[in-house]
């Protein structure tokens, strides 16, 4: 891992420069800032720590732009915990990517409370949040973490691909509002994002 990251980070900014210049071509202006959801796997977080373009938001902002952290679907979520401990060693903020998705997530809402307290953000997907006949728990837990620490919390939409995961964040945004009102959902879709990627 060690050797590959520095390669997927040099693949990544050609991409990237590429569909700038696409822009560019096409006459529009859009800023595009640099990111990656990186997956903690125990073993290579502090490979990913020591690389200031593992991280998101903008360059100029480098030294403070957070880590976007995937962990292992099997794992505990306590093992997140180990994560934030080693970042915050580095000084280094934390968004923890989809906690809804981990084992037990709904039954270890205060370890999660306890992260936030320490600093670490969590990041969770629209489409989580739609409430269905097997699924209330999950929207339910989230909203609860949202009244207990808003500020640090995200939500993304998680679209890999534009058929089966389109993006969109409409899912959260009426959960959200209707819970705490349209302020709320500014916080956590707009100031926080912005705060965190070095835009204001």
């Amino acid at each position: 891992m060690r050797e590959n990251l520095p390669l997927k980070l040099q693949e990544r900014d050609a991409k990237m420069d590429e569909l700038r210049n696409r822009l560019s071509d096409a006459g529009l202006s859009l800023e595009l800032i640099p990111g990656l959801e990186y997956y903690a796997d125990g073993h290579s977080s502090s490979i990913a720590i020591e690389q200031p373009g593992s991280r998101c938001g903008l360059p100029s902002n480098s030294e403070h732009n957070p880590m976007l952290i995937e962990l292992p679907y099997g794992v505990d979520l306590a093992f997140a915990s180990n994560v934030l401990f080693a970042t915050q060693l580095a000084g280094v903020p934390v968004v923890l990517a989809h906690p809804e998705r981990y084992v037990g997530f709904v039954k270890r809402i205060d370890l999660l409370k306890e992260l936030l307290d320490k600093g670490m953000y969590l990041q969770f997907n629209s489409r989580s949040f739609k409430s269905g006949l097997f699924n209330w728990a999950i929207p339910k837990a989230i909203l609860k973490l949202i009244d207990y620490c808003g500020s640090q919390i995200l939500v993304g939409s998680d679209a890999h691909d534009s058929q089966f995961r389109p993006a969109g964040l409409h899912c959260a945004r009426e959960k959200i509002t209707s819970a705490f009102g349209v302020r709320a959902w500014e916080v956590i879709s707009q100031s926080t994002p912005r705060r965190l990627l070095g835009l204001q």
